[in-house]
């Protein structure tokens, strides 16, 4: 029975991932088509960053008033309820911007104190010894639905409006609500840990327990390294490659993209398959992986052959993939998974933060270094990271031996 829960999950997962990407695609071309501003348009994304960093540091609060399944299930509800409302009232809500800007506030914050709730669903659901199968199986269908929207997502905009294609995002986030409401009942232990403290105090709780526990505290530092070297995937870097260095047109940017989304379903199939050799030896399975993306984005990087742009970009995907999963199941299984939600929200927070702010370094560097530079420098990044999950797998293998000599 315990399978029923995760399929609802993975469905519940599914049906957010894509219904984001409609979302987000409808309301950025809405307000690009209305205003004519680029600047405005970029408005969107940064108020819904700034909304969800703001949501991550109160969630804590809202975590301590109501029980895990009650918050997870109502707040994807009221997800759901405030987009069937935009569409219902889509004409008098998106004739005037601010109005729409500030409806996409209410959102945001619902998707920031959610977020973590749902990223901590899978360690309740499923045993220790099954989290890489299901983070593997997790990672390859979000890419996989994620490419079919930012594919089709423009088509049908054009095709049909963009109030008629956001009734598909509204329809799928009812469909995850009943599923996360399925998924509730296989729970194991329904109540989040917290101290009986100040507000203050809960706020900090995520943020201690990151930095107290090794694996988490390295994982995390992981995560930000990789996401500041992340940013030499934006739109803007790969399109100033394509042309500056491949000589090719912007149809290769698709191109460029494409091949680096089938190399991460690759990799994702890759790492089902192989899924009991990486729980068995998350953290070596980390450092390769990462290892291996470290060598494969310098080789891209130092490549001027449009050709090996493309095998390149696919092969990225297993060695991402694998260190991706492993990655991500070392964090879940480094904590009491009553204590996740709390953490991922504090996680969450600054790895945004800091990778938004690194984009303008990653600008800074393409302007005046050269593309090619941007590269090199995301792959050193890389390998520090790989640098830092072979010090953890020296850690905890010192830390078992010692346990077994008492």
């Amino acid at each position: 029975m315990r399978k029923v829960g995760f399929y609802s999950y993975w469905f519940a997962q599914a049906s957010i991932s894509l219904a984001d990407v409609v979302y987000i695609m409808v309301i950025t071309t809405f307000i690009y088509q209305k205003t004519g501003s680029a600047l405005i348009s970029s408005m969107f994304p940064l108020i819904k960053a700034i909304s969800k960093l703001l949501a991550g540091f109160t969630s804590p609060i809202l975590m301590q008033r109501f029980s895990y399944s009650k918050l997870l299930i109502n707040l994807q509800i009221l997800k759901a309820a405030l987009i069937t409302l935009l569409l219902i009232a889509f004409s008098p809500i998106t004739s005037h911007i601010t109005l729409l800007l500030l409806f996409i506030v209410f959102i945001s914050f619902i998707e920031g104190w959610g977020g973590p709730l749902i990223s901590s669903v899978v360690p309740k659901i499923i045993e220790s010894n099954q989290l890489v199968k299901a983070n593997s199986a997790l990672s390859t269908t979000n890419q996989s639905v994620q490419i079919a929207g930012y594919t089709f997502t423009g088509f049908l905009v054009i095709k049909f409006g963009h109030m008629q294609t956001l009734m598909i995002a509204a329809f799928l986030y009812w469909v995850s609500s009943i599923c996360l409401e399925i998924t509730s009942r296989f729970f194991q232990g329904d109540n989040l840990q917290f101290s009986n403290s100040s507000k203050w105090a809960l706020m900090k709780e995520g943020w201690v327990y990151i930095w107290r526990v090794p694996t988490l505290r390295i994982v995390t530092m992981m995560d930000v390294i990789e996401g500041i070297a992340g940013q030499v995937w934006v739109g803007a870097i790969t399109l100033v490659y394509v042309k500056e260095i491949l000589h090719k047109g912007n149809q290769w940017w698709g191109f460029i993209n494409a091949s680096y989304y089938i190399g991460t379903i690759i990799g994702g199939m890759m790492t089902i398959l192989l899924a009991k050799k990486i729980q068995n030896h998350l953290i070596k399975s980390m450092a390769i992986g990462s290892f291996l993306f470290s060598i494969l984005t310098l080789l891209y990087g130092l490549n001027s052959t449009p050709l090996w742009a493309l095998l390149l970009c696919v092969a990225m995907g297993p060695a991402y993939q694998i260190r991706d999963v492993a990655q991500q199941t070392s964090f879940q299984s480094s904590i009491e998974h009553t204590l996740l939600p709390q953490v991922y929200a504090s996680r969450g927070i600054l790895i945004s933060t800091i990778t938004a702010s690194s984009t303008a370094l990653v600008g800074f560097v393409s302007d005046h270094l050269g593309i090619k530079m941007v590269y090199i420098l995301a792959s050193i990044l890389i390998f520090i990271s790989a640098i830092l999950s072979f010090t953890l797998n020296q850690k905890t293998q010192r830390n078992s031996t010692l346990s077994s000599n008492l």
